[in-house]
């Protein structure tokens, strides 16, 4: 692989808003829950909507982990974090470089195309290929886009 990026898309029925929304805020409730970085059960996965802000995981025995951080936020438009995950897909340790993942929500006819772009994979080092096949897949982000458009969906305005 020599692409430094992934990049995934989904059409939703919904205003940007609300697609922003559940993308940030109600990432929890569509998040592949056996994509983590902490031993044991997946408790909660969510993001501080802020710049500045944590991605974090918290684990059924209580423990936390921060593997990215918000870099834009720009509802309902645009959601940029960074993501310290490397090719271990292990919890990041505190000098983890980060890549970066770009959500954008454009508005159309049939609601809102949602596309994410996962890029500069090769700040991780070697064996970054390795993450790059893993969120390109097709149980990496285009899974998790999938269950996002589904959770859009599911919930009523």
């Amino acid at each position: 692989m020599t692409d430094t990026f992934v990049r995934s898309t989904v059409q939703v029925r919904a205003d940007a808003a609300r697609a922003f929304d559940v993308f940030t805020k109600g990432l929890d409730s569509w998040w592949t829950r056996d994509h983590h970085v902490l031993q044991g059960t997946l408790k909660e996965i969510g993001c501080d909507p802020y710049v500045g802000g944590r991605m974090w995981e918290e684990n059924a025995a209580g423990e936390t982990c921060t593997w990215g951080r918000v870099l834009t936020w720009e509802p309902p438009s645009v959601f940029v974090f960074s993501w310290l995950i490397g090719p271990d897909f292990g919890v990041p340790g505190p000098d983890a470089q980060g890549s970066r993942v770009t959500v954008t929500f454009t508005p159309n006819d049939a609601g809102t195309l949602v596309e994410l772009v996962h890029d500069q994979l090769d700040v991780h080092g070697p064996g970054w290929e390795g993450l790059a096949a893993g969120v390109g897949s097709d149980g990496g982000w285009p899974l998790g886009m999938r269950t996002f458009a589904a959770e859009v969906e599911r919930v009523p305005a």
